[in-house]
């Protein structure tokens, strides 16, 4: 008699693997560099540290622990210093990309995406450290913008910041980056910009943006006639029932925060700001391994 045993393919270090073979991250950037660890060993190791929530020295001490080296196939665990000058050697861009590879994990095509901003507290920051070696003063907290998935709540795009850059600055760039991905994009009074609305509807996007009163706001003259039409156009073309959905983002926000908290302890802006990239990329991560049913059957 044959029976059927459910194996199931969806264990968080086979997901970041093929994240990394999704963007076709090389094994190594040298040909002269040590053959101890690979560039998967250390982007592993950082996304799983944030999954955690640990600090460096914790993380380091708990993967020693549960014998992690032996599932990566190495003959230790790198030391902390190690796991950290990676993360200043390595572009922001990377880990950006990494996050919108996510996408193509689940096959997401047509959706509808809803966008809204956040801040991660900076839990560590030295101001007299940030001036001497970096020259600016940044705010004590990490602004973040996220593009995330209604049905799915999977981050599709992120940006992040450091300095008091205006959150509509990064619309144009996080959909422009998944014009075949999305039909559709929710956003809140913030994001009220005819750049961004007449930059969707060229690219056959929907966008469902409330209209500013900006009389309230303190317009003295008014706005000029030909964005008065335009304005008049996007008003009719706004639908409250479709925009209601754009609350779903703030669970998002919320469910990456209890579970992977709502602070960074790097030091460096730049490190911050990765950090944060990091903890959505763990957040995607454990999305895709939820909605992933594969099941291999063996006789």
């Amino acid at each position: 008699m044959n029976v059927l045993y459910p194996v199931k393919f969806n264990s968080f270090y086979q997901l970041v693997q093929s994240v990394l073979n999704e963007i076709k991250f090389p094994y190594r950037f040298s040909v002269f560099s040590k053959r101890m660890y690979g560039n998967f060993v250390h982007v592993f190791l950082l996304v799983y540290k944030e999954r955690l929530n640990v600090s460096y020295r914790r993380f380091v001490q708990i993967a020693s622990e549960v014998n992690l080296e032996r599932t990566l196939g190495i003959k230790r665990i790198p030391h902390f210093t190690t796991i950290q000058k990676f993360l200043q050697r390595i572009p922001k861009k990377l880990f950006e990309s990494m996050v919108k590879a996510c996408r193509r994990l689940l096959n997401l095509k047509k959706v509808t995406g809803i966008i809204d901003g956040t801040g991660f507290s900076n839990t560590n920051p030295s101001h007299y450290y940030q001036q001497r070696v970096d020259g600016v003063k940044v705010k004590n907290y990490t602004k973040t913008v996220l593009l995330t998935d209604k049905k799915t709540k999977l981050v599709l795009n992120i940006k992040t910041h450091s300095d008091n850059a205006s959150e509509t600055l990064d619309f144009i760039p996080l959909v422009q980056d998944l014009n075949d991905t999305l039909s559709q994009v929710l956003g809140d009074k913030g994001y009220d910009s005819m750049k961004n609305r007449e930059y969707c509807w060229n690219n056959g996007i929907s966008v469902q943006i409330p209209l500013r009163n900006f009389k309230q706001a303190g317009y003295k003259y008014g706005l000029q006639p030909y964005l008065k039409k335009k304005r008049r156009i996007a008003s009719q073309l706004f639908d409250q029932n479709e925009y209601r959905y754009r609350v779903l983002v703030e669970s998002v926000n919320s469910a990456i925060k209890r579970t992977l908290g709502s602070w960074v302890n790097s030091r460096n802006p730049g490190s911050q700001q990765k950090q944060v990239i990091l903890k959505i990329l763990a957040y995607n991560i454990e999305v895709i391994n939820r909605t992933i049913k594969l099941t291999i059957f063996i006789t």
